[in-house]
């Protein structure tokens, strides 16, 4: 009985660890690629991003010219 129970928590742990049931982690955010954040690459990353579900942020204390100091974060258009 006591190796059961404790062969199903470590079932559960690992299921979590996993992601869940579905196996996969959900993507909160991500970095855009390399690059000079002209307008036309900030108009085509926000559109990506916002068919995604997503609006683009600058990151905290970076320079707005290079693409990699923006995040899409998903999960956060409104």
């Amino acid at each position: 009985m006591r190796r059961a129970l404790i062969l199903a928590g470590l079932g559960l742990l690992c299921a979590c660890a996993n992601g869940g049931a579905g196996g996969g982690e959900a993507k909160v955010s991500y970095t855009l690629d390399h690059g000079v954040a002209t307008y036309d690459a900030l108009k085509a990353a926000t559109d990506k991003c916002k068919a995604e579900g997503g609006v683009i942020t600058l990151k905290s204390g970076y320079d707005n010219r290079e693409l990699s100091n923006y995040d899409c974060k998903l999960g956060e258009a409104k």
